[in-house]
Parts: C-alpha cells; structure tokens; sequence
C-alpha cells in the first residue's frame, strides 16, 4: 500500500453515468462511473471489452511530483494469438479515435499490455493534469474495438514525517493455472500475530529486483511494474504474472496517523513440475530381473522392441500369465498393442515371453514412452503376482 492519492474511473458497456466528486481526506479520490460513446460511431467496430477502471496514484521522486495512471480492464472473451490491447494517452483535446481510418491521432504515448495482466501503466511529471485514455483493441495489427476514459489527477497525501518500523514479512509462490493460463501466484504475508490495527494504509509494490526503488522520502515507490492492497480477509498481498520463472522484488509501506514505513522481499520463483520423463532410461534396456520376471527393450533403426519375460523354475505351476503394456507418460494409449500370453497345466518349467511389441520412434510425438508387464502365477505354492514398470526415452 502506498501513501500516495489515487482516482478510479471505472467504464461499463452497459451504461452511460459519470460522477465528479471532489477529494476525501483519505488518500481515495473521486471514484467515478462513466461510458463510453465511441463504438457506436463506425459500425464495423467490435464490442470487445467488458469493462475499464482508470486509477491515478500521486508519487513524488525528489522534487518532481509524478501522477501514475493505471488502467485495467476486462475482456468480454479471451484474446486470440494475433489479438493485442493497447492504450493511447493524450491531452483531451487533442487525442481522438479516426473511425474512417481507425487509426488512435495526437496521443503523447502508447503502451501494448506486453505481460497479459489486464492492465497498462503510465507516468507523467504534472500530476494536476488530466488524461484522455484510448483503450484499444488490436486484431492481427488492426483496431477492431475502443473505449474512451478522461482521468481524474490525484490529490497529493499529507505525508507522516515520522518513521515506523514494519512487521517481517514473508511470501509464498507456486504455479496456478487460471482461466487456461498458467500463473506464478506470489502471496505475501506479515508475520503470524502481526499487530496491524494502527495502520491506515498498507500497499505492496512488485517490480524488477534491479529497477523497482523507493523513492527519495522512503515511503513512495518507483520503477515499478504493478501495485496492490492489503487484503485484511485473507491477510495478504497477493499478485499474479504469467512469468513463471521470473524473480522478483516486492516493496510494502505502510502508514499510520502519525508515521511511515517500509519493508522489501525478493522472491525466487517456485520450481517447474517435474518432467514426465524424469527417471527415464535409454535402450537397449532391462526393467526387473530375468530371472524370475522383466521386460528387456531394444532399439533398432527406428524401431523400438519389447518384449516381457519370465523364468518358472520347475513344472508344478497349475497356471500363468504374463502380458506387456505401453503407454503415453500423461497415460494415454501407446504406440503398440497389448502383448499376453496365457498357460493351463501342465506347465513345463524355463523362459516364457510374451511376442515382440514394436514402434517407429519417428512417429510416436512424446519424449518417452512408459512400458509395464503383469505376472500371474498360480500353483502348489498359491497364488503369486508381480507388476513392473519403467520408462524408456524415445530419440
């Protein structure tokens, strides 16, 4: 949580409605409704967003006071491969949405929403001025949707003087797949029984561990990729990034009626899932021992063999079975069928095999492949089964 003022602007599809409040004493300014008139002008254009929230943060680096404008928004689908969402700032009267050539004119800057975190930051050195934000919507380089939003400038916070001493923090991170996308969940928490009722303000920043820095005054933060609240039902901070391998450093402030402070992790992040290849071996290759039960695989060309063996060391057994089985690493169907063979007394004793089993590796699409054999025995000693399993690499 950041000491620092903020605006919201939120932009439904649905409706037409817009409030202009003036500041509150808290740091939360004007939180205002509006829509949006620009998607009806040209017919060809889409309906793609659901909805926007403009947020503008006040920060000061030295004695230059920034405004931070964040925007967020919901898709009413998911994008596609060749699908963008790009945003255009500009001064009001000057930037504006070409339906003729659906092309964004006399905007200041531009920013393509490059993470996929349904937001997009800017950043200006006049933090009186206010916005029009172009919200577009690319298909294949082609505008295909907008949304028009003004923003509201924040009002700068009375900034505490004095200092305060944060609880410990911790965090936690795994890999979470949500809404079809894989993500790298970061949790982070005070320590256990951390006493946090005198503060008004809690904010975490997350960011690049080389470029995310507090700025002059200890408590504002800059360089920063996204921000988030303190969450006081579940007692965390929590952030989401498609980057599952990325490291990270999280600064949190805090602020009480009469003080700020500030507290910074660095995150590793959470190890990948094993392979479903892991343990595998390269053939030619033996699973299990020979001499009482095994599957014995070799490679040849393309071609991959197996075959499943056993030894019965007298004539006495009343019965026997003995299969071999091949199956994808995710458990799917394999590339050869079901090898088994099946024997009534009498038996005699020394080797039974089930029949070769092969494939062309240059057609089988996995990395590799899991072979298993069953081994039934019934006789004078009871009934006695083995089941052996091994995975073998694929070249």
């Amino acid at each position: 949580m950041r000491v620092l003022s903020f605006n919201i602007i939120t932009i439904s599809v649905s409706f037409l409605f817009s409030c202009n409040q003036s500041s509150t004493g808290t740091d939360l300014s004007t939180i205002a409704l509006l829509s949006f008139n620009g998607q009806s002008v040209a017919t060809s254009l889409e309906e793609k967003f659901q909805s926007v929230e403009s947020k503008t943060f006040y920060r000061k680096d030295g004695n230059i006071q920034f405004q931070d404008i964040l925007i967020e928004y919901k898709l009413k689908e998911s994008k596609g491969e060749s699908e963008t969402v790009e945003a255009f700032l500009g001064n009001p009267s000057e930037i504006s949405f070409n339906t003729q050539t659906k092309q964004v004119i006399g905007h200041l800057n531009q920013k393509e929403d490059l993470y996929q975190t349904n937001s997009i930051p800017f950043s200006y050195s006049d933090y009186t001025r206010r916005f029009k934000v172009i919200l577009t919507f690319k298909k294949e380089g082609k505008i295909v949707s907008y949304l028009e939003v003004t923003t509201i400038p924040p009002n700068p916070p009375t900034i505490p003087p004095n200092s305060i001493i944060l609880p410990a923090i911790t965090y936690e991170t795994k890999r979470s797949l949500i809404g079809g996308t894989e993500y790298q969940v970061i949790r982070v928490k005070f320590q256990a029984g951390a006493d946090l009722s005198p503060f008004t303000k809690l904010d975490a920043y997350i960011g690049r561990p080389s470029i995310i820095a507090l700025a002059a005054d200890n408590y504002n933060v800059i360089n920063y990729i996204k921000a988030t609240y303190y969450d006081t039902s579940l007692g965390n901070f929590l952030f989401l990034t498609p980057e599952l391998n990325a490291s990270y450093k999280i600064i949190v402030v805090g602020a009480t009626a009469d003080a700020k402070g500030n507290r910074s992790i660095d995150t590793t992040p959470p190890a990948p899932p094993p392979s479903p290849c892991a343990g595998s071996v390269n053939a030619p290759a033996t699973i299990g021992n020979c001499s009482t039960h095994c599957l014995v695989v070799d490679l040849v060309g393309n071609q991959m063999n197996y075959i499943a063996k056993t030894n019965l060391e007298s004539n006495l057994e009343d019965y026997l079975s003995l299969d071999a089985n091949s199956t994808t690493p995710s458990g799917g169907t394999g590339p050869a069928n079901l090898a088994w063979i099946e024997h009534f007394s009498p038996i005699g004793a020394g080797e039974y095999q089930t029949e070769n089993r092969s494939f062309d590796v240059t057609t089988y699409a996995h990395s590799c492949i899991v072979l298993s054999s069953y081994l039934v025995k019934d006789g004078p000693n009871g009934f006695v089964d083995n089941y052996i399993t091994g995975k073998v690499n694929v070249p």
